[in-house]
């Protein structure tokens, strides 16, 4: 009786023992605190062009900071296109946004890396403008 009380003292002091120790060679998974939570803004891409579409288009939509159009932030490209207006959703994550800053939705369609159509104008969304989304963004044909 004496050896077996002796035996699970010893096997319950060396489990207890393993999960004191460190986890060696594991990596350790982020806690939810520690996690970005991507965030997304919705809109709709118009556009009626005079020439049909060629197969291979596609259509790419940037959210970009309204002063410096080259910081691209997030992008959806479509394809095949569909239908006007097209659905386009842009993820990205809030610390890639400056407080105090304007950003802006535009949209191309492309065969390659040749421009086909492309938006004239770009609406301001989020930071100070105030416009949450959903958007809309007008493309009209290059002639």
């Amino acid at each position: 009786m004496k050896i077996r009380h002796g035996m699970l003292l010893a096997g319950v002091l060396v489990l207890a023992g393993c999960s004191w120790m460190p986890h060696f060679g594991k990596h350790h998974e982020a806690t939810p605190s520690q996690q970005t939570l991507m965030k997304s803004l919705t809109g709709e891409v118009d556009y009626h062009l005079v020439h049909d579409l060629p197969a291979d288009a596609y259509l790419l939509v940037t959210l970009n900071r309204y002063d410096a159009p080259a910081r691209v932030i997030a992008t959806d490209r479509i394809a095949p296109i569909g239908p006007s207006p097209a659905s386009f959703v842009l993820s990205y994550e809030p610390g890639d946004l400056a407080n105090g800053t304007e950003f802006s939705v535009s949209a191309s369609i492309k065969q390659g890396d040749r421009t086909l159509a492309t938006s004239d104008t770009q609406p301001r969304i989020l930071g100070n403008s105030g416009n949450n989304g959903p958007v809309l963004v007008v493309v009209s044909e290059l002639h």
